[in-house]
């Protein structure tokens, strides 16, 4: 790549030369430079990005294209996202608005936080957090606070899932949010918000065919994530279990559903 900079007659140490193209601030020879990797990388990650393709197929999602980011109820960082700073362009185009959403507040507090691990993130909130040893104790209550302050409130993630406001892509990212939703609202025996969480965990699966349901837990949970969950399950039993089939995970609903009726 710097090969190809001096290729072009960028790599001249002289300042006058470049005082005279570029006036101003950019006279800086290596502002120039600075500013020409940049827009080399994000090509390369255009290039990359392009071939993640919208699946039109499913009428129960929307396209990118017909989303309106006015009136999207989540708060999202668009001037880093133009910028492509610290991944957030990779997170929109890979996670849709839901994932750049949770991204721009998550980004700060943990600022290793990227495309490739956000959900592994995610998934360690529940063992580390909301299920540790040490959950009741004081440090830990406020860290799941401030953990549940920055997530997307249930209620209007609950109204964009029955609107169909939703987008294929952000459909793992979803799933995994309404699961932390109901394992806390599980622990805190609040029925009626659980019941919530259920009924929308219901009927996002109904928008989705066994096929996609499974592709999505292939494609973004296997691996760290699966483990992870299945250590879950294994130590605070199945009531916890995120399921690898749609039919499996329209029977745990069920199963959640029974218990906190009869009870």
């Amino acid at each position: 790549m710097f090969r190809r900079i001096s290729e072009l007659g960028l790599g001249d140490p002289s300042n006058a030369f470049y005082s005279r193209i570029f006036p101003g601030r950019l006279a800086n020879i290596e502002e120039i430079q600075f500013q020409l990797r940049r827009l080399f990388l994000r090509h390369i990650e255009e290039r990359e990005d392009e071939q993640i393709k919208e699946d039109d197929s499913n009428p129960n999602f929307m396209l990118e294209k017909d989303m309106n980011f006015r009136l999207y109820p989540f708060y999202i960082n668009w001037k880093k996202i133009e910028a492509n700073e610290s991944g957030y362009y990779r997170i929109f185009v890979h996670f849709g608005y839901f994932g750049a959403s949770v991204y721009s507040s998550f980004k700060e507090k943990y600022p290793s936080l990227d495309v490739n691990n956000i959900l592994y993130v995610l998934t360690s909130f529940i063992s580390e957090y909301l299920l540790s040893n040490d959950s009741g104790s004081e440090s830990s209550q406020k860290l799941i606070k401030e953990i549940f302050e920055k997530m997307p409130k249930l209620d209007s993630l609950c109204e964009l899932i029955q609107k169909k406001i939703i987008m294929m892509k952000e459909a793992p990212m979803i799933l995994l949010v309404l699961k932390i939703y109901e394992i806390y609202y599980l622990i805190q025996k609040n029925n009626e918000e659980l019941e919530k969480v259920l009924k929308n965990e219901y009927l996002l699966g109904t928008y989705l065919n066994e096929e996609e349901y499974k592709n999505i837990y292939q494609t973004h949970y296997k691996g760290k994530i699966s483990k992870a969950l299945k250590k879950v399950v294994e130590t605070n039993g199945k009531d916890y279990e995120l399921p690898k089939s749609k039919h499996k995970f329209f029977n745990h609903i069920k199963l959640i559903y029974k218990k906190i009726k009869t009870n």
